[in-house]
């Protein structure tokens, strides 16, 4: 298995990781290499912004695609983050992995929470 390192400031071409739709393009090039069988190394090389929006679509969707198994085997460890990206990264990871295993009642929970009413009800 090649380890592949995916540099997210030279996929978007910024270094500012903020918007859902760049870390879409991120997420996109990561599935494309494990479904190839390799290994992705994500480079956080000059990422000066980082957001839990950006992260969860380059990131936390790989965990609807597939098992936690899967992603842990699938990524190995990432390349020039700082303490506050990993902070930020193990939110996410640990948010998708809860979301992902029960998407019916995590969605339940945030409908409450966030004072919408609930179809059930």
């Amino acid at each position: 298995m090649a380890i592949k390192t995916v540099k997210i400031s030279q996929i978007i071409g910024s270094g500012y990781c903020v918007s859902a739709s760049d870390g879409k393009l991120v997420y996109e090039v990561i599935t494309q290499h494990i479904e190839k069988g390799d290994r992705v190394a994500i480079s956080f090389e000059n990422a000066t912004r980082l957001t839990t929006a950006f992260l969860n679509a380059a990131v936390g969707q790989l965990y609807g695609e597939y098992t936690p198994e899967k992603v842990r085997a699938s990524l190995a460890p990432p390349l020039g983050a700082e303490p506050w990206q990993l902070a930020r990264l193990k939110v996410v990871v640990e948010r998708a992995k809860a979301f992902f295993e029960k998407p019916d009642e995590i969605s339940k929970i945030i409908e409450r929470e966030s004072g919408k009413p609930n179809d059930d009800t």
